[in-house]
Order: structure tokens, then C-alpha cells, then sequence
């Protein structure tokens, strides 16, 4: 329900940038915390050439965490054990854990699963090792 407008008082403490540049329509927020990290990447959905509120949330940061403690500092197992993996799906450098409860997908880099990138053969849940970290949580907004 944040308005666009209150995302400059959300993060009055960190740096907002804004983009794509000169455009006429912000299409999205990359968010950095003070030791100039990205922490988060806010797509809004546009239609028509108007905002018409948010579409997705990146996190970057494990400032952000959710209510049965996942972060991007957690590890598949943590995602596992606290949450239902409803379907997985490959990418070319990526594994996608789709979380429905959380309406998010969780990206795994093929690098900390063992597998060679730009493989897109399947990915099943017993082919990712517990300890793989976590590299982005998205939160998508309907």
C-alpha cells in the first residue's frame, strides 16, 4: 500500500537512484543502504504510460526478513524447512525457487549448486545442496 511518493521518506537514510535516467516514466528504485550496497530494486508496474503501483521487490539486503526468518543470509535448507518449494525452474545461471506462500521467488546461482551454467536441464529440490546461498529474494505484487 506504500505510495510511490513515500518511498524518499522511507529511505530518507539511504541513497535512491532512479530509472531508467531522463525518462519520462520512473519505471523502478535501486536502493542502497549507507555502506553502499544494494539492498533493494523496486520495479513498479506501468501500463498505459501511467505507475500504476508496484510490480516486484528485489532484496539484496538480509536487513529484510521474513516472518519465519529467511533472508538473503539464509540457505536453501532454511528456505526448505520453513517453507513449501512449489515449483522450481532453471535459468541460465540460476535456479528459481517459487515460493508461493511468500508470492516471492528465491534465486540460487548454479555456481554454489555444482552445476555448470548455462546447463538448462532440469533442476530437482535433492540436486541443491543445503548450504547454497541465497542471492536474491523477489516479492511480486498482483
Amino acid at each position: 500500500s506504500t505510495s510511490l511518493e513515500e518511498l524518499d521518506k522511507i529511505f530518507k537514510n539511504d541513497s535512491i537512484e532512479k530509472f531508467p535516467k531522463d525518462a519520462d516514466i520512473i519505471r523502478g528504485y535501486r536502493v542502497y543502504g549507507q555502506d553502499g550496497k544494494k539492498s533493494l530494486e523496486i520495479l513498479t508496474h506501468v501500463e498505459n504510460d501511467s505507475i500504476k503501483g508496484l510490480e516486484l521487490v528485489k532484496i539484496y539486503s538480509d536487513l529484510y526478513i521474513t516472518a519465519k526468518g529467511v533472508s538473503t543470509k539464509s540457505t536453501y535448507k532454511d528456505v526448505a524447512d520453513n517453507y513449501s518449494i512449489d515449483k522450481i525452474e532453471t535459468s541460465f545461471t540460476a535456479a528459481i525457487l517459487f515460493v508461493d506462500e511468500l508470492n516471492a521467488t528465491i534465486l540460487l546461482n548454479k555456481s554454489d549448486l555444482n552445476l555448470d551454467e548455462f546447463d538448462m536441464r532440469e533442476i530437482r529440490a535433492d540436486q541443491i545442496p543445503d548450504e547454497a546461498n541465497i542471492n536474491y529474494i523477489s516479492l511480486w505484487f498482483e
